[in-house]
């Protein structure tokens, strides 16, 4: 659900689902003195993609973008757009062709890296007694520090990134 909020204070606005209805209703929008609504804020009221809204700057030029590329997608690609465009500032043309650049781990950075050396056998030559005394805490923040991994959160989800 969204809002056409008009910048004409002479004027109530309208809510919309659809991209169509919002044409429709904006077409033939008037102020309280029959003048055309031309201009609005596109307010997003109830759904899932909220803060995916938010970081892509919706408005009136891009709605339509909106409604055709981003409204759909699945909480993984959801996840990965909020991220290009609110913590790396990619634009709305660009984001969707970088989706398969960005990997997301839901979790923190230590349990990243907890995964990341088992996944790996990083730690396979050494010997077991030896292997206890590894600091992958260290070695998380290691990866932080370097710019190997980002820790964000979206949608109220821990995640790591790589790539983007």
């Amino acid at each position: 659900m969204y809002h056409a909020t008009p910048y004409d204070i002479s004027a109530m606005g309208f809510y919309f689902e659809t991209y169509e209805e919002y044409c429709k209703k904006s077409q033939t929008h008037t102020n309280e003195y029959g003048q055309p609504v031309e201009e609005y804020e596109i307010q997003f009221i109830d759904g899932d993609n909220h803060e995916l809204f938010r970081a892509l700057g919706i408005n009136q030029a891009n709605l339509k973008q909106w409604f055709d590329d981003f409204e759909e997608l699945d909480e993984e690609n959801t996840a990965k757009a909020t991220y290009l465009a609110g913590d790396v500032g990619y634009s709305i043309d660009n984001i969707l062709d970088k989706l398969d650049d960005v990997t997301l781990f839901e979790g923190t950075a230590i349990e990243y890296a907890e995964q990341f050396i088992e996944d790996t056998d990083m730690l396979q030559g050494l010997p077991d007694n030896l292997r206890y005394y590894f600091d992958t805490e260290a070695y998380a923040r290691d990866l932080l520090a370097g710019g190997d991994i980002t820790e964000v959160t979206i949608m109220g989800t821990a995640y790591v990134v790589t790539g983007g």
